[in-house]
């Protein structure tokens, strides 16, 4: 695979996703109906707690949906996945929900993991805070470089996704 280095650039993150929040109060949890995140779901994007219909539809302008990518903000700042299901989910305040502009979130996903961007994100990082967390105003000012090139994005994002999944299928042997 041959990469052309003049198609990559710096850019703001907050150029390549819209940024939200989740819901600040604690939610009344069910025995059932939306599923609902928080910073110890990010590796799974599964969960056993729930709210209702009517609390997702009240608090939830915006949700997570397929392709979008939820960032740890709080306690562990910078831990990303992608939402790889259909259904709605709802979630909290610890993560920030990415909703990419024309950027595979793939791609995206590891361009975030990269040193440069880390550090970006501690250098943003409340470490003051207990436990530390980053504002979401924050978030989007974080330099990341990234290649404008679709199909460039899509091989590589392509790529860490498959190699991601093989790391978890031999951790579960």
């Amino acid at each position: 695979m041959k990469f052309n280095r003049n198609t990559w650039e710096q850019r703001k993150l907050g150029e390549l996703v819209g940024i939200y929040d989740g819901v600040h109060q604690t939610p009344d949890y069910q025995d059932s109906g939306i599923m609902f995140l928080s910073v110890e779901n990010i590796a799974t994007l599964k969960s056993e707690k729930y709210i209702s219909e009517e609390a997702f539809e009240r608090d939830y302008k915006v949700y997570p949906e397929k392709d979008d990518i939820l960032m740890t903000r709080i306690g562990d700042v910078g831990t990303t996945n992608v939402v790889e299901t259909a259904e709605k989910v709802a979630f909290y305040v610890s993560l920030a929900l990415l909703k990419p502009n024309g950027i595979d979130s793939y791609f995206l996903s590891n361009a975030m993991k990269t040193n440069a961007f880390q550090k970006g994100l501690r250098e943003r990082t409340l470490v003051t805070a207990i436990p530390q967390k980053i504002n979401k105003d924050e978030i989007g000012k974080i330099d990341i470089f990234i290649t404008n090139n679709d199909e460039e994005q899509k091989k590589i994002g392509a790529y860490f996704s498959n190699l991601d999944h093989l790391i978890t299928l031999h951790q579960c042997k």
